[in-house]
């Protein structure tokens, strides 16, 4: 999808990409390899290899795997030098921003020479990706989305410009749930796609990423599923499908395609030989099935799979992945309530490393340190903590902007404000001041909700989780209950949000209901480890063994 390539969607562990300094010529050749998907194009060359590396490009641009669609579509140039769309492909593979531009600029000012041999359409979508080149995704927009409508008006069976235009202009949500500007006209595009070309990977590829994080994605689960046979063999597919179960709560089924995407990219790298930050989707794969177990109570399985991760980055030599390696064990150990474990957590970081790196890890570290600070009540320690990560968020705040993949001080600074809100509002409560720490975490979480997606992930626990349990403690238990439910409408399958509806539940006197919310809170949690405290009240909740459930303001209710 053109949307992933030319704007950084995902965070990513690794500071570099394979090969992403290496010259188009002097790229690797690929294995032309099955399990790709069908996409066709026909293009202006009499040789059947570059024919075919070409299509092999179109599949995995379709897909959102970059650096192997750039491999395919220098493999075609190499084959047929001739071959303008080849370069056409190597443009669009670049990606964005300034550091690759004049290597954008080089590639399409070849495809432009070499149009004099090529047919209309392709010399009309040549043009049209110049406009990107030229100008960049941002300012080429309108100019670009213009002339490939033409290209559309002009060509209607072509199903690789309408494709092509909706990949483009998939551009999610705001944090309100509001489309973003081209979001509703793409799903318009794509919804004719899927049924017009119900057999064609990138259709449900894009078409699973425009509704993931909408408020039905249920809409794209057929896809998601066909997804999965027809391009079986590549983890950014698998990903977005895995990504998409999960949103709809089907736990076990997101962990077997997740583990499907790991396994791909395992194999991709032993066939090509390559490090493991070469893999395309692998590490967020995994910090994905740590999310899953986090949902379902596997707390085992998912230290498994975290520890799987730090494992994979050792050696490498890359600060940035052993930094956020180590968030995610520390922040899988916060989810359930293991506070000490998290601050046992230590990522070792050379003297190369970044501002940004060192900001995070001290940022880490501070936070679960305040946290246990609040566990045996000194406060006093717990409000050090805050000024000290206020201190720290200022100073990267202050720290030149990153470009690329590598951690921007930035973006680190807003999820240290995020936790230091996070924390000081858990501070007020424990002191009593309601009504100061609900504005705090109401700002926690209004922080949240602002981080950049191709930023780190926020290593805090949730904000609104914190305040529905500070507005329990206060006997807010309505307005506990509306942010209790609002997280089960967005993750069903998490177990957290359902244990917090019931106890909600609870607080007001509501027991039937309670018993309902307790019992689906089992459902999710149905193969978690049974030592968890968690599992043991809702059980005894169900049965009604005639014990009580302490709720967070220190009230009881009879089962």
């Amino acid at each position: 999808m053109l949307a992933r390539l030319l704007r950084a969607e995902e965070p990513s562990l690794f500071s570099h990409a394979p090969w992403e300094d290496i010259p188009n010529a002097e790229l690797p050749t690929p294995p032309l390899r099955d399990g790709l998907g069908q996409a066709h194009m026909q293009v202006s060359t009499r040789v059947p290899l570059a024919q075919a590396y070409f299509d092999q490009g179109l599949r995995l641009l379709h897909l959102g795997w970059g650096t192997e669609a750039r491999r395919a579509f220098a493999e075609a140039a190499r084959q047929d030098p001739r071959l303008a769309m080849a370069f056409w492909g190597l443009a669009l593979t670049r990606g964005a921003g300034g550091r690759f531009a004049a290597e954008r600029n080089e590639a399409i000012r070849q495809a432009l020479a070499l149009c004099e041999g090529a047919t209309d359409l392709e010399q009309r979508h040549i043009v049209a990706a110049s406009l990107l080149a030229d100008k960049g995704p941002a300012n080429g927009r309108q100019s670009f989305v213009r002339e490939m409508e033409y290209l559309i008006e002009l060509y209607p069976e072509d199903v690789e410009a309408r494709l092509l235009l909706a990949g483009f202009l998939v551009d999610g949500y705001e944090p309100s749930g509001r489309p973003c500007p081209g979001q509703s006209y793409a799903q318009s595009l794509l919804r004719e796609l899927v049924r017009t070309h119900p057999h064609h990977e990138g259709v449900h590829h894009a078409w699973v990423s425009a509704l993931v994080d909408s408020s039905r994605p249920e809409g794209a689960l057929a896809s998601a599923r066909q997804l999965v046979a027809l391009a079986p063999q590549v983890g950014p597919a698998l990903l977005g499908v895995g990504r998409l179960l999960q949103r709809l709560g089907l736990t076990g089924e997101a962990h077997e395609v997740l583990q499907r995407a790991v396994e791909a990219d395992d194999a991709y790298l032993a066939r090509e030989t390559l490090p493991a930050n070469a893999a395309p989707c692998a590490e967020l794969a995994m910090r994905l099935l740590v999310t899953g177990c986090a949902e379902a109570g596997q707390y085992g399985e998912g230290q498994v799979w975290a520890r799987r991760l730090r494992a994979r980055v050792e050696g490498l030599g890359d600060g940035q992945a052993v930094v956020l390696s180590a968030c995610v064990l520390s922040g899988l150990h916060l989810r359930f309530g293991f506070c000490r474990a998290a601050a046992d957590i230590h990522g070792g970081l050379g003297e190369g490393a970044t501002a940004a790196e060192r900001g995070l890890l001290e940022g880490l570290r501070l936070y679960t340190r305040g946290l246990c600070a609040l566990e045996v009540g000194k406060l006093f320690e717990a409000e050090r903590v805050c000024g000290l990560l206020d201190a720290l968020h200022t100073a990267l705040t202050d720290e030149r902007r990153a470009e690329g993949r590598i951690l921007c001080p930035r973006d680190v600074a807003r999820v240290l404000e995020t936790a230091s809100q996070e924390l000081r509002g858990a501070l007020e409560a424990r002191r009593g001041d309601s009504a100061r720490a609900e504005a705090t975490l109401i700002r926690a979480f209004r922080l949240e909700r602002r981080l950049r997606p191709v930023g780190p992930p926020a290593f805090s626990r949730p904000a609104r989780e914190t305040l529905a349990r500070t507005r329990l403690r206060f006997g807010r238990e309505d307005k506990a209950l509306e942010l209790a439910l609002e997280l089960v409408a967005e993750r069903p399958g998490s177990g957290h949000a359902r244990l917090l509806a019931a106890e909600a539940r609870v607080g007001q006197g509501d027991f039937p209901e309670a018993a309902r919310d307790f019992t689906h809170f089992l459902e999710c949690w149905r193969q978690a480890d049974a030592h968890l405290p968690e599992l043991r009240r809702a059980r005894s909740f169900v049965t009604g063994r005639g014990h009580a459930l302490r709720l967070v303001g220190g009230t009881e209710a009879p089962y």
